[in-house]
């Protein structure tokens, strides 16, 4: 609404609107959805200020989740060259190689520590990779890889950094779960992440509008086929955050929802 007010000499804001108030902090944290941490960086390099010790520690705790995602991306999308059913299916859904590559579209492949192995050679602690949800102990006090035998699709949050992933079964068949996404991190928060917003948010801007649709594959295909105002839920259901992030950025949302309840 247009009753927003800000005091420059408080240094506060009040929305009589929604009746929610704060400092900078808070109101960058409520207007991009992002953490305090986060926050803090965003506007310390827009202001040219250097961190306080404390502040770049904790900043750097979650950059080292942000490079074990990044790592694990890595490990993923060689993976995926090296499998060709993996490639023989995503051609099956129609979906091309450029796509594939655009989205970082990746493998798990069958295996005990293939990406914990992988994370620990690029230099990362285990209790770092279990931090980052990749890792999971194992009932014989070690730890093993919580992706094996599935395609993989990187989140990234809405600055385009990789703050998870989902893992979808290659094969129908399976008796596992057809979808495993990473756990809620410091970094990761499923109900306020859309999949594809990075790369979609300018469209949704310019067309005040958005198209929003229940998983990765649904995106994939919407953006593959000129869509490019899609963004995904990841298979949750919308949340409040969801409906918050797009309402500043579109006026109305399409929903392409799977009808299976």
């Amino acid at each position: 609404t247009p009753s927003f007010m800000i005091s420059p000499e408080r240094k506060s804001w009040h929305c009589f609107g929604c009746g929610k108030s704060g400092d900078i902090f808070t109101f960058v944290m409520e207007h991009d959805h992002l953490e305090f941490y986060e926050a803090l960086k965003m506007l310390a390099e827009k202001t040219g200020i250097v961190l306080s010790g404390t502040a770049r520690a904790e900043q750097r705790q979650l950059d080292v989740l942000f490079d074990i995602n990044e790592t694990a991306k890595d490990m993923f999308a060689a993976a995926l060259a090296a499998n060709a059913e993996t490639r023989a299916y995503l051609r099956a859904r129609h979906l091309t190689e450029e796509t594939e590559r655009e989205f970082d579209l990746g493998y798990a492949p069958y295996g005990v520590d293939e990406c914990i192995r992988a994370c620990i050679k690029q230099g990362h602690a285990i209790h770092d990779i279990v931090r980052a949800g990749i890792a999971l102990p194992n009932d014989r006090g070690g730890y093993r890889d919580r992706f094996f035998g599935r395609i993989m699709f990187p989140i990234r949050n809405h600055f385009g950094k990789i703050v998870g992933f989902t893992g979808r079964i290659l094969r129908d068949g399976d008796s596992d779960a057809k979808y495993v996404n990473s756990p809620e991190t410091p970094i990761f928060k499923k109900s306020k992440i859309l999949y594809g917003f990075h790369k979609s948010k300018e469209h949704i801007r310019t067309a005040r509008s958005a198209f929003l649709v229940e998983g990765q594959m649904d995106f994939l295909m919407a953006w593959q086929d000129g869509m490019k105002t899609a963004v995904a839920t990841s298979g949750t259901a919308v949340t409040p955050d969801h409906l918050a992030v797009l309402r500043r950025y579109a006026d109305e949302i399409v929903i392409g929802f799977d009808n299976d309840g």
